[in-house]
């Protein structure tokens, strides 16, 4: 009975110690994650504030007259610097962590698309609206949950198909994604840490991110984040297009 005694506490105690280092693991995976958002942080408004400094050097050598094309490069100024300020209060407000690495340039799922199919998976693309009707820091959220998705998909879905629903369109953008089931790779390892990263840039943003397996063993994952409010207090607009299959 000692003996026994001893073993569960020690059973219990390694436990313990596994619990605390998921915990560690996972918060490293969400600190990580902040820092791929501090980095990308540069690369999403190096070009608008390079536009704004341009434009205002411009303006700088004409003071002393506002001409018609001096007011259109004013009210150019005016966008883009808003548009940089929004973007600022979207990728700032998701920041916890000051330190950052490099990271890839904004993209589109395109990319990410053609090499998954020039890896031999079957990928179907439903588009609605553009991208650039959606903020920045959606877009990039977008881009790393498909990338993620395939990603899983090959591991653990090996030749399934994987169809991609992405909505860019107001009130929220919108991301399914859904395989059939498949043959695991066997040097898949099923950590989750991705998903908790992705978790944590989407619920940064506001939004809502859900995964599990759907009907007839499929998997689903589902991704829903709210445009900011446009200064009228609505979403933002947007025109209606049909959708885009690929």
């Amino acid at each position: 009975m000692g003996n026994r005694r001893r073993l569960v506490e020690a059973l219990n105690t390694q436990v313990e110690h596994l619990s605390v280092e998921r915990e560690l693991r996972e918060e490293a995976v969400r600190a990580a994650e902040r820092s791929r958002i501090a980095a990308e942080m540069h690369d999403v408004l190096a070009h608008r504030l390079s536009l704004i400094a341009l434009h205002t050097g411009v303006l700088a050598t004409r003071s002393d007259a506002v001409p018609a094309q001096v007011g259109e490069r004013l009210a150019l100024l005016r966008t883009a610097s808003t548009e940089a300020l929004a973007d600022l209060r979207d990728v700032l407000g998701v920041l916890r962590a000051p330190d950052s690495a490099s990271a890839p340039v904004l993209r589109e799922v395109d990319e990410l698309v053609d090499q998954a199919r020039a890896a031999g998976q079957r990928v179907e693309v439903r588009l609605d609206g553009r991208p650039e009707e959606a903020p920045a820091a959606h877009r990039l959220a977008v881009h790393r949950l498909i990338q993620e998705a395939l990603t899983n998909a090959r591991k653990h879905a090996g030749g399934a198909p994987v169809a991609l629903r992405i909505d860019y369109r107001a009130p929220a953008t919108t991301v399914e994604v859904t395989n059939s089931p498949g043959v695991r790779s066997p040097d898949a390892v099923a950590s989750g840490f991705g998903l908790i990263g992705l978790r944590e840039r989407v619920t940064a943003l506001g939004g809502d991110l859900r995964t599990g397996p759907g009907a007839s063993g499929a998997w689903r994952l589902t991704a829903r984040i709210p445009h900011r409010p446009a200064a009228n207090g609505t979403a933002t607009a947007h025109d209606p297009r049909p959708d885009r299959r690929r």
